[in-house]
């Protein structure tokens, strides 16, 4: 979604968290929709894929981002018979909103920055 996008649906009222969330923090429509899966509560990525009627390994390069970037806590779970399985859980819609007003900061003061240097 480009700027001018954004902005027209700003001006008609008409953004959504996920805008919001692919436009400021760049996280792709699948990315999204698993977080907002796993905002429902904890589950695995078998059961995420077939939430999202997705395939196993296209959620799991997509759970792999939100970990890395901080949008997903992943913690192993002991299995009764032996071994472990893994288990996702979406950091809190709270923590979200406050990473989306610290990059909408940084890119304030980045502009400003900008802006004073070009009227030098």
């Amino acid at each position: 979604m480009s700027f001018s996008e954004f902005r027209h649906l700003v001006a008609k009222q008409e953004v959504n968290a996920s805008d919001v969330m692919h436009c400021v923090l760049g996280l792709r429509s699948l990315e999204i929709d698993v977080y907002f899966n796993l905002l429902k509560g904890a589950a695995t990525i078998k059961e995420v894929a077939e939430g999202l009627g997705r395939n196993r390994s296209t959620i799991q390069r997509a759970t792999q981002n939100l970990v890395q970037r901080g949008f997903v806590k992943r913690r192993s779970r002991t299995l009764r018979k032996g071994g472990y399985i893994y288990v996702y859980e979406a950091v809190s819609l709270g923590t979200v909103k406050a990473l989306i007003k610290e990059a909408l900061d940084s890119f304030y003061e980045t502009l400003v920055k900008f802006l004073d240097k070009m009227a030098a």
